[in-house]
């Protein structure tokens, strides 16, 4: 009698264990498929109990501070909501963080808070589920694309005044910059990307145009919308047009696979791409013969005003510290390109800079100045 008694409990206890782990993962997935209604009448009554016995540091706690979601889909359509809902208000110049705060009201319950489970593949192949973010560091392995194949890569001209030619050359200038980038893209913020190139012949027509989108230089020769999702274009010579038009394609598929990105990266990689793999054929190398680069804290904290002020600078310091990763520190680059997709509406930030290529910016400042003077002096 005691031994059945002894394999009673046990199986009991395994039961337990087995139909709690069952309710928790069904608990944390429960937004991502339907369960019964008894079920969510049971969570939402252990929810309300309780949230009556937390206080509010506890819930500060429990909210989740990145917008990053399970599904990669889901993820880019909350960046671009987000972002859209950001570029309005610094258009009206509003602070959300002085909005007035609103008073709890305190005889209600809460509603259950949306539960978020975060998944990735590390540099192993393993695959992880976790209900929070993965930290990421100067230790951390990327899976990189390898191949980025054309088709990933929709072109769609929306004007008829640009020659067969010119556009045969920018699928296959994109292709270039495609294949220069691979090596350093992460396998998981690749997704189709349908780049749209409005061109103008007629100076005056893009002018008028471009004032729809309140630029600040009207004189402008290309400009990407993220709104419109569209590159407007003022065609020149072949030459010149090619190079604008991979330019702002750039910037499409970095809106894209990495939504938020800081300027001075994103920037950096839209004029890497005008002239993938080839540092000699760059119009930033004349502009070397007289200057040297931004200090990189002076580029890393670098404002809209100061780029304005400075452009010439900033682009050009932009394009050779990209060119420096994209030459000598290539896994670095991987490292910053998908903490920016992670990072939903965040720029990458002067910290993280420093973790991810594991010491400080004066030391990161010194590598690519050594690497600049065998360049370029």
């Amino acid at each position: 009698m005691a031994s059945k008694n002894g394999i009673g409990s046990k199986f009991f206890i395994v039961t337990s264990v087995l139909t709690i782990n069952s309710l928790g993962v069904l608990y944390f997935a429960r937004d991502n498929f339907e369960l019964p209604q008894f079920l969510n009448i049971a969570f939402e009554f252990v929810e309300a109990k309780l949230y009556d016995k937390s206080d509010h540091k506890s819930l500060l706690r429990r909210t989740p501070h990145s917008s990053t979601d399970v599904s990669q889909a889901q993820r880019g359509l909350e960046i671009e909501t987000y972002s859209e809902v950001k570029s309005k208000l610094s258009i009206t110049e509003f602070d959300e963080h002085a909005a007035p705060h609103t008073h709890k009201c305190l005889d209600k319950i809460k509603p259950p808070e949306r539960k978020i489970i975060y998944t990735w593949t590390d540099g192993k192949g393993v695959k992880h589920i976790s209900d929070s973010p993965r930290k990421l560091n100067s230790n951390t392995s990327v899976q990189v694309a390898k191949i980025i194949n054309p088709e990933a890569i929709s072109l769609n001209f929306l004007s008829h005044n640009l020659p067969f030619d010119v556009q045969r050359a920018v699928r296959g200038r994109v292709q270039e910059a495609l294949d220069a980038f691979a090596p350093v893209t992460p396998t998981e913020s690749m997704v189709p990307v349908v780049a749209n190139i409005r061109s103008f012949s007629d100076k005056g027509e893009y002018e008028k145009y471009s004032k729809r989108f309140n630029l600040s230089k009207s004189t402008s020769t290309g400009f990407y919308s993220s709104g419109r999702n569209e590159s407007a274009i003022l065609i020149r010579d072949n030459k010149e047009t090619l190079r604008t038009i991979t330019h702002e394609v750039m910037h499409t598929i970095n809106r894209y696979w990495y939504g938020q990105v800081a300027k001075w990266l994103n920037e950096g990689m839209a004029e890497y791409s005008e002239t993938p793999g080839s540092l000699t054929n760059s119009a930033w190398v004349n502009h070397f013969k007289s200057n040297q680069p931004l200090a990189l804290t002076t580029l890393f904290e670098g404002t809209e005003s100061s780029w304005r002020k400075d452009p010439h600078q900033f682009y050009a310091s932009s394009w050779a510290f990209v060119a420096f990763l994209m030459s000598d520190n290539q896994d670095f680059m991987s490292r910053l390109l998908l903490l920016e997709s992670e990072n939903g509406c965040e720029e990458i930030s002067m910290s993280d800079i420093q973790r991810l290529y594991g010491r400080n910016i004066g030391a990161l400042n010194g590598d690519f100045r050594r690497w600049f003077r065998i360049k370029f002096q």
